[in-house]
């Protein structure tokens, strides 16, 4: 469930995903790549080009939803 948005520009957004009791942060740019971050420390450092590791990477939203929501799916 989206709990909230951000938009860093209008192309590029940060979503706040809630997954039963886990707390995630997806870096959309331009709904051509996802990120996921599983704390809001790490997707600072990454904007600001200081940290390069994200828990998921994919290309479309379907992709995404599958990861986040698979419920065999240990976070």
């Amino acid at each position: 469930m989206i709990s909230a948005t951000t938009y860093l520009k209008p192309n590029i957004t940060i979503e706040t995903e809630i997954v039963e009791s886990s707390k995630f942060y997806v870096y959309n740019y331009k709904g051509v790549y996802y990120r996921v971050f599983n704390s809001m420390i790490n997707l600072q450092k990454f904007i600001k080009k200081e940290y390069k590791t994200w828990i998921f990477e994919c290309s479309t939203e379907d992709e995404l939803e599958k990861y986040l929501y698979r419920s065999d799916k240990v976070h």
